[in-house]
C-alpha cells in the first residue's frame, strides 16, 4: 500500500541548471529588496557598521568585543567601502547572501533528491518570514545560512568525488563558517558524526585533511581572546539578550521556523513520516542526505535547547542555519507522493499564503533615525542632550552627524551632547543649561536609572516624555529657577 502512495522520483533537473540557479537567486533578490531602508539601524546593526568602518587590520579586535568572529565584518567592510554605509546598501549584502543561499539549496535538493523537492524547498525558503526578516539585517546571519548550505553541498560533493580541489574548498568553507559564527561549528560536529557512522575510509581520510586545514586556519587567525570567548561564552548568569531555554522559548522558535504555531505539529509529523519512508525506500544515498539534513535541521535545535538549559545560549537567530534543512526534510518527504501536480499546487498555495504573512517592512526594535531627526530639529546649542548609554554613541552619532562612522570619528563635534551610563559619568555642569533632553534606550535594564532620574530632578523639572519612537524614550527637563 505504501508503494502506491509514494514514488521514489530520482529524476534530477539537469538541463540548463546554471540558468535555473541564477533565476532562483534573482527571484530571491527582487523579492527581498522591498523596504530595505524602511527601518533605521538598531543597536546590533550599528555594531556591524562600526566594526566594518575600522581599518582592515583592526576589525578582528573590534569583533572580540562583540563576542563574534570577524569574517562577516571583513565582507561588510569591503562592501561599504566600495559603495556606502546606508541602510539600503549594507542590508543589500545580506539579501545577496540569502539569495545565493536559495540557489545553493535548489542545487543541493535537486542533486540529491529530485526536482519536486528542489522546487518545494525553494518556495518554503522564499516565503518564510523569519528568513525574510534576517535578509534585512546588517548582521552575519544571512552569511551563516549561505555558508552552511555551501558546506553541505561541498561535503557531499567530496563524498562522491574525492579530489584535492573538493577537499580544500570544503576546508576553506568550514573555516569561514566558524569564522562567521561560533555556534555554527555544530555543522562540523554533525559532519564528523556522519563520516564516522558510515565509516567510508577514503572519505574519512579526505575529510580529516579538510578538517586539518580548518584547524591550521583557526590557529593562525583566532586570537587568544576569541578562544577565551568560546570557552566562557555567555555563562549561565548572562541575562541580557540571551536566555536559558524553556518550553515557551522553544515554542516561539518553532513557530517562527514552521511559519505559524499551528503548523508545528503537522510539519513534525511530516518529518517523522519522512524518516520512515526514506528508511524503507532502501536508497542509501537519499537516506544519507535525509539523515544529514535531520541532524542539521532538527538535531541542532535539540542540542542547543538542552545546552541552553544550563548556559544562556539558546536564541532563534542563532539557529537560522537549521532552517533550509528543515525545509529540505519537509520538501523531500512530500515529493515522494505519486500525485506530483497536487503536491506542487499545495506547496504553491501554502507559499502564497505564507507570503501574505511576511512582515515586509521588517521594523526594527529601535527607530533612532526619526528620533535623532526630531532632536536635531527641536534643540539648539543652548540645550544639553544626554544620550544613554555610552554604547549608543555610534548609533546616535551615525544619524546626527554625516559620515561619522565612515570618517572614524571618536566623538561628536557638538559640545552639548554627552553619552553616559550613570549620573557619575556626566562631565558637564547641568546648571549651565536651561533645558535638558535625555535620550534613553534599554532604560528598563539600566540598574542606575532610578538614581539618575532622582539626581537630575533635584535641579530640574520634568516637562514631558516622548515614547513615540520605537525603543527610545525622549524626556525633557527644564531648569528650576
Amino acid at each position: 500500500m505504501l508503494s502506491r502512495l509514494i514514488s521514489d522520483n530520482t529524476t534530477s533537473y539537469t538541463k540548463h541548471i546554471g540558468i535555473i540557479f541564477l533565476a532562483v537567486v534573482l527571484v530571491n533578490i527582487i523579492f527581498r529588496m522591498f523596504y530595505l531602508e524602511y527601518s533605521s539601524y538598531w543597536y546590533d546593526e550599528i555594531i556591524s557598521i562600526k566594526a566594518a568602518s575600522e581599518d582592515f587590520g583592526h576589525i578582528k579586535h573590534v569583533s572580540e568585543w562583540d563576542n563574534n568572529p570577524p569574517f562577516y565584518y571583513y565582507c561588510l567592510s569591503v562592501w561599504i567601502k566600495i559603495w556606502n554605509d546606508s541602510e539600503f546598501v549594507s542590508r543589500l549584502l545580506s539579501v545577496l547572501f540569502i539569495a545565493f543561499g536559495g540557489g545553493v539549496l535548489f542545487l543541493f535538493a535537486n542533486q540529491h533528491f529530485n526536482k519536486i523537492t528542489a522546487i518545494i524547498a525553494s518556495l518554503f525558503y522564499l516565503s518564510n518570514n523569519f528568513i525574510y526578516n534576517y535578509s534585512h539585517e546588517t548582521r552575519a546571519y544571512a552569511l551563516v545560512v549561505l555558508l552552511a548550505l555551501l558546506s553541505s553541498y561541498l561535503f557531499f560533493k567530496l563524498k562522491n568525488d574525492l579530489t584535492w580541489k573538493n577537499t580544500v574548498l570544503l576546508g576553506l568553507c568550514n573555516f569561514f563558517l566558524i569564522y562567521t559564527h561560533y555556534i555554527v561549528g555544530l555543522v562540523l560536529v554533525f559532519q564528523w558524526l556522519f563520516v564516522l557512522i558510515w565509516f567510508y575510509k577514503p572519505f574519512i581520510k579526505k575529510y580529516l585533511i579538510s578538517t586539518l586545514l580548518v584547524i591550521v586556519l583557526v590557529l593562525l587567525r583566532f586570537s587568544k581572546k576569541q578562544w577565551l570567548l568560546i570557552v566562557g561564552f555567555n555563562k549561565p548568569e548572562s541575562k541580557f539578550w540571551l536566555q536559558k531555554s524553556d518550553l515557551d522559548l522553544l515554542y516561539k522558535t518553532l513557530s517562527e521556523f514552521f511559519f505559524q504555531s499551528y503548523f508545528i505539529l503537522p510539519f513534525i509529523l511530516v518529518i517523522t513520516f519522512g524518516i520512515i519512508l526514506f528508511f524503507k525506500l532502501k536508497n542509501q544515498e537519499k537516506w544519507q542526505v535525509y539523515l544529514y539534513s535531520l541532524l542539521l535541521g532538527i538535531g541542532s535545535i535539540v542540542i542547543l535547547y538542552f545546552v541552553g538549559k544550563r548556559v544562556s545560549i539558546f536564541l532563534d537567530r542563532y539557529l537560522i542555519f537549521c532552517l533550509p534543512f528543515v525545509f529540505l526534510l519537509i520538501a523531500a518527504t512530500i515529493s515522494l507522493f505519486r500525485y506530483k501536480i497536487v503536491v506542487i499546487i499545495l506547496a504553491v498555495v501554502f507559499s502564497i499564503y505564507s507570503m501574505f504573512h511576511i512582515d515586509f517592512k521588517a521594523e526594527k526594535s529601535m527607530n533612532y533615525r526619526e528620533a535623532v531627526t526630531y532632536i536635531k530639529s527641536n534643540t539648539t546649542t543652548a540645550d544639553l542632550i544626554i544620550v544613554k548609554t555610552k554604547d549608543m554613541q555610534p548609533l546616535f552619532s551615525y544619524y546626527y552627524e554625516k559620515d561619522y562612522l565612515k570618517e572614524k570619528r571618536k566623538q561628536l563635534q557638538q559640545k552639548n551632547i554627552v553619552f553616559c551610563n550613570a549620573w557619575e559619568d556626566l562631565s558637564v555642569n547641568i546648571g549651565d543649561f536651561k533645558r535638558v533632553i535625555v535620550v534613553d534606550s534599554f532604560y528598563e535594564l539600566n540598574p542606575s536609572e532610578h538614581d539618575f532620574v532622582k539626581q537630575l530632578s533635584v535641579s530640574n523639572k520634568l516637562i514631558s516624555t516622548n515614547s513615540k519612537y520605537k525603543g527610545i524614550r525622549i524626556t525633557e527637563y527644564h531648569k528650576v529657577d
